[in-house]
């Protein structure tokens, strides 16, 4: 039950663990897994709560907590080892097929080494989010906000992540044509720093369904609210845990016992399936050749999504 939570201490890596048994066999059951870091409730002496979520029938629920005072190489490799070794004992085996999180640089290669052949695929949002970071950071945020040429331009950058992956270096040229000044320099950035070989891929969304963690972003915002404020105690944040393992669970025996399916649990977002019907819809009319590569990207632009603090 709720009350049963395992609390791994590691004093070499800085890192707690927090788990309940039965959640590990359920982690084991799902082949996409959805990681991420949440940083205001912590008490202050660690640097993150690193979460690992699955989706049961639709809903995203949380299996694994660590409270983590670094976010390096070393600890990720141990959070993993430990709960491969748990899984080991309890007799399953973890092994996403995917894995869905940020573009943090530890954390990606300590998810690779782990689970041999596992996909990474990065956060479409937190994709722009960092697009839209340096767009504020050149200077070009009034003109963003104010023109709707630079805008547009801008918009069609980001929305080269629906193109087959070969076909987006080339895209990038084809935008970039004629382009100065601080629209260049923004171009330049984007080519520097994502689409190398090894960082090209983990943003590109051809024909994925999933293409954001931003079911984490409202579980975050959920468990702030809960909190009431930042940087809880060990024992309140703890306890906060225990209460969230509850509902955890209770929704899993709830699926168990066929009392809920799929059509009750599954939080309805008419608005996402809609633009996921059309960016399907539209990525047909590309790959048929009705629609030229700027003709889709002046499309899918439409699509891209607004910051949330620029």
């Amino acid at each position: 039950m709720a009350a049963d939570l395992h609390l791994v201490l590691n004093n070499r890596n800085n890192y707690n663990l927090v788990y309940e048994d039965e959640n590990i066999p359920e982690l084991a059951g799902h082949t996409v897994w959805c990681m991420d870091g949440t940083f205001k409730i912590v008490p202050e002496w660690y640097h993150q709560m690193f979460s690992i979520h699955v989706f049961k029938e639709g809903k995203l629920i949380p299996l694994v907590y660590c409270l983590t005072v670094g976010r390096d190489l070393p600890t990720y490799h141990e959070i993993f080892d430990n709960l491969i070794l748990k899984a080991a004992a309890l007799g399953v085996v973890l092994q996403p097929q995917t894995v869905i999180c940020d573009f943090e640089t530890a954390l990606i290669p300590a998810v690779q080494a782990s689970f041999p052949g596992v996909q990474i695929q990065g956060c479409y949002f937190y994709f722009c989010q960092a697009v839209l970071r340096k767009v504020a950071e050149l200077g070009l945020r009034t003109r963003y906000l104010h023109e709707a040429e630079t805008k547009k331009k801008i918009k069609m950058l980001m929305a080269t992540a629906f193109l087959p992956l070969p076909e987006v270096p080339a895209a990038v040229d084809l935008l970039g044509r004629n382009v100065t000044g601080l629209i260049a320099a923004l171009f330049d950035y984007l080519r520097r720093e994502w689409t190398t070989p090894n960082r090209l891929p983990l943003w590109n969304v051809y024909n994925v369904q999933t293409r954001t963690n931003n079911h984490l972003e409202g579980w975050h915002l959920k468990m702030n609210r809960q909190a009431g404020k930042h940087h809880l105690s060990f024992y309140e944040l703890l306890q906060l845990l225990i209460d969230e393992q509850g509902s955890t669970e209770t929704l899993m025996q709830q699926v168990t016992s066929g009392r809920v399916n799929a059509s009750d649990l599954r939080i309805k977002n008419n608005k996402y399936e809609e633009v996921q019907l059309r960016i399907t819809a539209l990525t047909a009319e590309y790959d048929g050749g009705t629609r030229t590569m700027e003709q889709f990207l002046k499309a899918v632009a439409y699509y891209v999504p607004e910051p949330i603090t620029f």
